[in-house]
């Protein structure tokens, strides 16, 4: 089997003709009762000076006055505007709004949206005025008919665990909002793909849009690439000279600008091949093998907002740990996670919705149709970004019922229609299992590679997998253990090691991601007492477990041997693991005391020795981008 993946990739959203922020001060009130549109709450009228006061992006359910409110929310802004110019149009972008709203724009409803963490578009060319007051009913609730969100009942229907999810429903405004002013003809929804050619160096690169006028810089210089019309876009191919591939060690990004009557975009993007070949996992053209992570959106007194300085310290200490290939969440991710996933070299597979839906569920046209949606938007504002190299079409669902082996095949063929250049998988819980006999028993015959949540029977489960498909890699989305009054710390020590220990014996594991990088807030059967499920290796505020630096010397790349400390010389050798985690090691250093010294191109299994003069401190592995990721004490 081969499935190769093209790209390169967009970072940053259109930037408009004029963006103006409405972050900030808003009012906002709870609507328990639901009377806030009968009561003329959408009125530009409507008196605010009694109402709370709150900062957007909000989260109502870790605002303390309002702690882990279910229900109807209202927020209130005025803003002025400028007049719009003859032929411009207006529009409200929102990055996410958890999880159904209703949008009034100067008492004209303008739109509504239902889904928690994509982002979506309002345009409100006719009602814009100088003066403004937006209105916004925000209703966190979920059910059946809800992605997240309750289970229908089926013959493994438990009633307890089946009315939720394990995540907290961070109700409100939690991403950010802006007002944007555009020609009416503009570029939308812009992509951009590239082909590199790894045998001769040069790189195609198509940019899908129609009669516009195309810059390319590297390096913030202008290149001289002339673009030609072909079908659907303009295309140019780089010569080898002006060919940086992406990688996670080498995260080379340039920029486009695209310029269409009066709109000009300017994005950053990057370029790279992702293929699945004969059981393994290629970046370009090389084999990679690599430690992972799933990442809760979690953190006390924030939630999911995800704030800039905890964003940076979780990613920055999840790179430094080599878990640097995950399906990192149950749903699409925030755009600045992914935006420092491309500046820094991360591998991300995005997920769209569908967490444990029952048979019925997925066989539901209502259901169906609001997957397709979520996953439209995730896909849209995604596909361009390098770090992203696979969507997943959900997690532990029946992929051996009938329901289930049509969604995947179904939801496969429209991701792929949406955007070729990603590989499709999806996490299941059941491809390993007895009852599954034959390729054609379970879902993952439609999809690129296998990802599999194992959580007991390692060796015995993952063996199973690559029997019934041979050709495809295995992913491990998930195994873990949570820390309870039974289970130590030692016990998750011995697990991690045990399981990784088998990954490292079977040569088509590709990946293998913990659950879970932090602890997380849950409602969820068999949470904590304190309300956190401890599956972390660091705890809710981010204070490193021992299973962290556990986990940062399993999934390095390289080990760190001390040969000899005599006469003031200290000899290391370095050695590259041939098993996993696997992949050449460009552009290394070690350092020890006031010393660094570079590393030679390392592929698996070589080695290297070098000496320095003996100081103070560890001897450091340090990758590319002077992020430490092994620490060996002398």
């Amino acid at each position: 089997m081969k499935r190769i993946i093209l790209l390169a990739v967009v970072i940053m959203w259109t930037v408009s003709t004029y963006a103006q922020s409405l972050n900030g001060d808003w009012s906002f009130a709870l609507d328990p009762q639901k009377i806030g549109e009968q009561d003329g709450w959408t009125a530009p009228t409507f008196p605010d000076n009694k109402l709370d006061k709150v900062t957007v992006p909000h989260s109502y359910s870790v605002d303390k006055r309002f702690f882990f409110y279910t229900g109807n929310a209202w927020y209130f802004r005025k803003f002025d505007a400028q007049p719009l110019k003859p032929g411009y149009k207006a529009f409200i972008n929102f990055d996410a709004v958890f999880y159904k709203c209703e949008i009034w724009l100067n008492g004209h409803k303008v739109g509504g949206h239902e889904g928690g963490y994509t982002p979506f578009t309002i345009d409100v060319t006719q009602h814009l005025r100088q003066k403004n007051t937006l209105s916004i009913k925000v209703d966190n609730s979920w059910d059946s008919t809800t992605i997240p969100g309750s289970r229908t009942r089926d013959s493994n229907y438990n009633a307890p665990g089946a009315q939720l999810y394990p995540w907290i429903n961070y109700g409100g405004i939690t991403k950010p909002v802006a007002l944007q002013i555009r020609p009416s003809t503009y570029v939308h929804h812009l992509k951009i793909e590239a082909e590199p050619d790894l045998k001769k160096g040069t790189a195609r690169i198509f940019i899908r849009t129609d009669g516009a006028f195309i810059n390319l810089y590297s390096g913030g210089q202008k290149l001289p690439a002339s673009f030609k019309p072909v079908n659907g876009g303009l295309q140019v191919t780089l010569p080898a000279k002006d060919v940086q591939l992406w990688s996670h060690d080498n995260p080379y990004l340039y920029m486009a600008e695209v310029i269409s009557g009066e709109d000009t975009v300017r994005s950053n993007f990057g370029i790279r091949k992702i293929e699945v070949k004969n059981a393994q996992l290629l970046l370009n053209g090389q084999t990679v093998k690599m430690g992972g992570c799933n990442r809760p959106a979690d953190y006390p007194g924030q939630g999911s907002l995800d704030p800039n300085h905890v964003l940076q310290q979780d990613l920055t200490l999840i790179k430094s740990s080599g878990m640097e290939l995950s399906r990192i969440a149950h749903h699409a991710v925030s755009k600045d996670l992914l935006d420092w996933a491309d500046k820094h070299g991360m591998l991300i597979i995005t997920e769209a919705g569908n967490w444990q839906l029952s048979p019925k569920q997925m066989a539901d046209p209502l259901i169906r149709e609001k997957f397709r949606s979520q996953m439209k938007e995730m896909v849209e504002r995604d596909w361009n970004h390098p770090s992203v190299i696979a969507y997943s079409l959900g997690n532990e669902f029946y992929s051996h019922r009938a329901e289930g082996q049509a969604w995947v095949r179904d939801m496969a063929q429209f991701a792929r229609e949406l955007d070729a250049t990603r590989l499709i998988t999806f996490a299941s819980n059941i491809v390993f299992r007895d009852y599954i006999k034959k390729p054609e028993d379970e879902a993952s015959q439609y999809v690129d590679f296998v990802s599999a949540n194992v959580y007991a029977k390692h060796a015995e489960w993952v063996a199973r997998i690559h029997e019934l498909y041979p050709s495809k890699p295995v992913y491990i989305s998930e195994f873990g253990i949570m820390a309870t009054v039974n289970k130590t710390e030692q016990d998750r020590i011995k697990y991690l090691q045990d399981a990784i220990a088998v990954f490292r014996k079977a040569d088509y594991v590709v990946g293998a991601s913990i659950w879970t990088y932090n602890d997380y807030l849950s409602r969820y059967p068999q949470t904590n007492p304190d309300g956190y499920r401890s599956w972390g290796i660091v705890t809710p505020d981010r204070q490193l477990r021992e299973s962290y630096n556990i986990i940062q010397k399993e999934f390095s790349p390289a080990l760190i041997e001390i040969v000899s400390n005599l006469g003031g010389k200290l000899t290391v050798r370095i050695k590259s693991r041939a098993d996993f985690p696997a992949y050449t090691l460009k552009g290394y250093k070690v350092k020890h005391g006031d010393q660094t010294l570079n590393l030679p191109v390392m592929q698996p299994g070589d080695t290297q020795t070098l000496t320095f003069n003996t100081g103070n401190g560890p001897v450091e592995l340090i990758k590319p981008g002077d992020f430490v990721i092994l620490r060996q004490k002398l």
